[in-house]
């Protein structure tokens, strides 16, 4: 075995641990690992590919290592099928380490046998700078009938964004103005135990709007229904004020009221069911108000979202988030459909 860094002891890990999408929660950048053993169990679904590697120290004890990389679609847009994870197969495996004392560790680099190395995740690859040679994953082709659709029904916002800005809540180095109420919950927060994405409960706003995954808007009248692929995730915006207020579908995403200023889609949501402002514990009351701002580009590719934040029983002052999304014709929203239970092939 061969490691960077800091080793890390071996311990039994839980199985429902790794089912989440806050890497800075779970992995230490510090402590980064490569293994080399066999596959023993592949779990190929969402919310994450996961796989377990029985790996023999230099003493000669075994123990199985937990491994985690993308989730599904993820790894799909990246050209990765189930092939490259057969079990029975050695394989070595690169990444960052559990900061938590687990024998598990996130997958960026996989080296089959006889092959060269695969990256899954080619973001945190350029932070570790590995030698040697890579093949990079490529981005599954799109259509050309797919494409020339989407230029012909595209209209204004009503469309598919791709991400590629996001304020990364979930990394656990932003540092939030919080109340002494609001330090001691996040400060209580255990991400082993009380992280509801651990039970496949999807996130709220406005922590849903910070995801690696495409977004659609689809104008249906008097509301605006925005679909997240991540989390099978649905919005709904009701752009008619005078409207009686419905019984909410999703509860976690709040009470949404839209308007139009020029390009511009104002937002402004209220009553949000869900307790958590990011990913790693920052604690959101029912009484918190988000703003937001959705302003697309002259040209029409590109849609900016500003977001502010206001909730006196956990934050000082109001909290400002931003990002931005490319419009890529042909791009679809994939199913989710978050699974926990794990499968061995």
């Amino acid at each position: 075995m061969k490691y960077f860094g800091l080793f890390i002891g071996f311990v039994l890990l839980s199985t429902g641990a790794q089912a989440h999408h806050s890497f800075g929660a779970f992995y230490d950048m510090n402590r980064l690992v490569e293994l080399e053993g066999e596959i023993v169990s592949v779990f190929w679904r969402n919310p994450h590919v996961r796989f377990g590697l029985q790996v023999t120290n230099d003493e000669g004890s075994e123990s199985i290592w937990e491994m985690e990389a993308g989730s599904v679609n993820t790894l799909q847009r990246y050209g990765v099928n189930p092939d490259v994870l057969r079990v029975g197969e050695n394989l070595r495996v690169a990444g960052p380490a559990s900061r938590h004392g687990l024998n598990s560790m996130f997958a960026v680099s996989i080296y089959p046998p006889d092959e060269s190395e695969i990256i899954l995740n080619p973001n945190i690859a350029a932070r570790m700078r590995q030698g040697g040679s890579a093949r990079l994953p490529g981005e599954l082709a799109i259509a050309e009938d797919a494409i020339a659709n989407a230029r012909t029904t595209a209209r204004g916002i009503f469309r598919v964004w791709r991400p590629v800005s996001r304020p990364n809540t979930g990394s656990g180095l932003l540092v939030w103005p919080l109340t002494l109420a609001g330090q001691a919950a996040r400060d209580a927060w255990d991400p082993l135990i009380d992280d509801p994405a651990l039970r496949c409960i999807p996130p709220g706003v406005p922590v849903a709007m910070d995801n690696p995954y495409p977004i659609e808007f689809t104008d249906n009248g008097d509301t605006i229904v925005m679909h997240l692929e991540e989390w099978d995730g649905v919005r709904t915006i009701h752009m008619n004020p005078d409207a009686e207020r419905p019984e909410l579908d999703a509860p976690h995403m709040g009470y949404s009221v839209g308007r139009w200023q020029e390009n511009t889609l104002l937002v402004t949501t209220s009553d949000v069911e869900y307790p958590f402002f990011d990913d790693v514990g920052t604690p959101q009351s029912p009484d918190a108000q988000i703003s937001e701002r959705f302003t697309l580009s002259a040209d029409g590719t590109r849609l900016d979202w500003e977001a502010t934040v206001t909730d006196p029983i956990n934050f000082t002052e109001p909290v400002s988030l931003s990002g931005y999304w490319r419009w890529m014709p042909g791009e679809q929203i994939k199913p989710y459909e978050c699974t926990l239970q794990a499968t061995a092939e």
